[in-house]
């Protein structure tokens, strides 16, 4: 979150980036009228409280005629501290309440635009001709770089139902829509992606976790997906947990893997940490319904490999450029089109986000680009939630955060579809033969 004097500080700015973000029912003014009531209430208290503390001192060096008093006089201070340390709690109940709905600020170089039709195409590339040449970046709904078809192809599931490798009618029956079976070859390609980009992150010194995938609500909000996001995420009924905690299943490795470092104070000269894990996540797709209900591209559960890294502020950009480079590496081995898009104020996701990417694939069923993953910068807002510190010399700072979806099995999507032959075979990439065993899906029949 923003520290509440920077808010204090630049009010005008929060409030232009939050009418940016369109973030609703957000008003600075109250936040910082309660927070000065708060402040002012919190004096009278620390006043009283060392009021209590004379008076109890008081008491046994006093006489008897004076000690009678002196407990009227200290039972007098004790009904009013409590009656104000009520007021004080309801006005720091309200203070970080709105505290938590206050966005990010948002880096210079961010679109400022309404939707995704705000974001800017800063780099595109396909197989067959490398980099697309780019003077200034490029409106979002331009398309004409696009490759060229050379016959129909296919979309990704009845390719896959042909193929027998994707059943989503029997999941339907298992489990209700918007769920999937994988089987056969698109199990080991899938897994031979994620195979693929471990060994890159493991040969570039990231370190592997294997998260929970339950959480406290602590960690949901010390990533920024609490509050705004609730509605986005499973909560398990606590009847059956252990002390009866809330437990909440994961939509990505991001808020377990920063929470590893939650309440630490790491040294300086230990950063930048980078870590990823590899997890099932689940989502609820609240406000997706109806939209992209064939296929498994918006699905409850879906496996994905996340990149993390905790870092100074010196740091964060040479991570987050980092991170790309690896989407890129990754794309530009399955032989993937792809582009980079700048995502705009009003499209930047939650909270938390200070600058943002997406790499989207080509999908050349739906003569369409297709989001394949997020690499966002979120300076210290969510080192401030989770409690992330770096020693700096005598000095203790709020580190840096850098997330990013390295892979998650959206790739599957874009890789049948522009690897398809005109026969109904899939080429596998050369990139993935090694961990496959094979080069082609060829019809079952």
């Amino acid at each position: 979150m923003l520290d509440i004097n920077y808010i204090k500080d630049n009010r005008e700015i929060v409030k232009k980036v939050a009418e940016q973000r369109k973030v609703k029912g957000l008003d600075i003014d109250g936040l910082l009228s309660d927070y000065e009531k708060y402040l002012k209430v919190l004096r009278e208290v620390e006043a009283l409280r060392q009021k209590r503390n004379e008076l109890s001192s008081s008491i046994s060096k006093a006489s008897e005629e004076e000690k009678s008093g002196i407990i009227s006089q200290a039972s007098d201070v004790k009904n009013e501290l409590l009656k104000l340390e009520d007021e004080l709690g309801v006005l720091k109940e309200a203070v970080d309440k709105a505290l938590s709905y206050v966005p990010n600020i948002v880096s210079q170089e961010m679109p400022v635009g309404e939707d995704e039709q705000g974001n800017l195409v800063i780099k595109v590339w396909n197989p067959k001709n490398g980099y697309l040449h780019i003077d200034k970046p490029l409106p979002y709904d331009d398309i004409s770089y696009a490759p060229k078809d050379s016959f129909n192809h296919k979309d990704h599931i009845e390719l896959g139902t042909k193929l027998d490798i994707i059943d989503i009618e029997q999941s339907g029956k298992v489990s209700g829509s918007r769920f999937y079976y994988l089987k056969s070859e698109a199990v080991i390609v899938l897994e031979a992606v994620f195979s693929l980009l471990k060994s890159e992150l493991i040969r570039r010194g990231y370190t592997p976790l294997m998260p929970p995938l339950m959480v406290k609500e602590r960690s949901l909000f010390g990533t920024s997906h609490f509050p705004e996001g609730r509605d986005q995420v499973y909560k398990i009924s606590n009847d059956n947990v252990e002390g009866g905690s809330d437990l909440f299943l994961i939509g990505s490795a991001e808020p377990t893997n920063f929470s590893y470092f939650m309440d630490k104070v790491l040294e300086k000269d230990k950063l930048p940490t980078k870590v990823y894990a590899q997890t099932t996540c689940f989502r609820s797709e609240v406000g997706s319904w109806g939209k992209d209900v064939r296929g498994i591209k918006r699905v409850h559960q879906f496996d994905k490999l996340e990149m993390n890294c905790v870092c100074t502020e010196e740091q964060e950009r040479e991570v987050f450029d980092e991170f790309l480079e690896i989407n890129e590496w990754l794309y530009q081995k399955l032989e993937i089109p792809y582009r980079v898009v700048n995502k705009c104020t009003g499209d930047c996701g939650y909270n938390a986000s200070y600058f943002q990417y997406d790499v989207e694939g080509w999908r050349p069923s739906e003569k369409e680009y297709m989001e394949l993953g997020t690499n966002t910068m979120t300076t210290d807002y969510q080192a401030r939630r989770l409690n992330i510190k770096y020693r700096d010399g005598n000095e203790l700072k709020f580190a840096r955060t850098v997330n990013d979806t390295g892979a998650s099995t959206r790739p599957l999507i874009v890789l049948l579809e522009n690897h398809q032959q005109e026969d109904g075979s899939i080429n596998i990439p050369e990139a993935l033969q090694k961990y496959t065993g094979f080069s082609k899906i060829l019809p079952k029949n």
